[in-house]
């Protein structure tokens, strides 16, 4: 009998670190200059990245195809102190967690 190979995923810490990163090397040329300028001020006190549960407007965004099982959802914006939840969301970022299949989308503030 052949037991299906199990796929370990990107643990949720991981995934918000590659979610941050890839929101920086897109920020300078997809948000506006004035959330450039609120985001690099305000990011060391109030900014933020977490992973959120995934809303269903994935689905319509990306191909039908796509089973977003092993997908996370993460925003990166700003919150008005460290116990409230991220209030001023310059991006959402849908990324595979599993290694094998790597895969992102970023929905940036307009």
């Amino acid at each position: 009998m052949i037991k299906p190979l199990t796929v370990q995923l990107i643990d949720e810490d991981e995934i918000i670190e590659i979610a941050y990163d890839l929101f920086l090397e897109g920020a300078m040329t997809n948000l506006e200059p004035a959330d450039q300028v609120i985001f690099a001020l305000q990011f060391e006190e109030c900014g933020a990245a977490e992973i959120v549960p995934l809303t269903s407007h994935w689905q319509s965004i990306i191909q039908p195809e796509f089973n977003l099982e092993n997908f996370s959802e993460v925003i990166i914006g700003l919150a008005q102190s460290a116990d409230e939840d991220i209030n001023d969301i310059f991006a959402r970022v849908l990324i595979s967690r599993n290694p094998a299949v790597p895969f992102h989308h970023i929905l940036w503030k307009r």
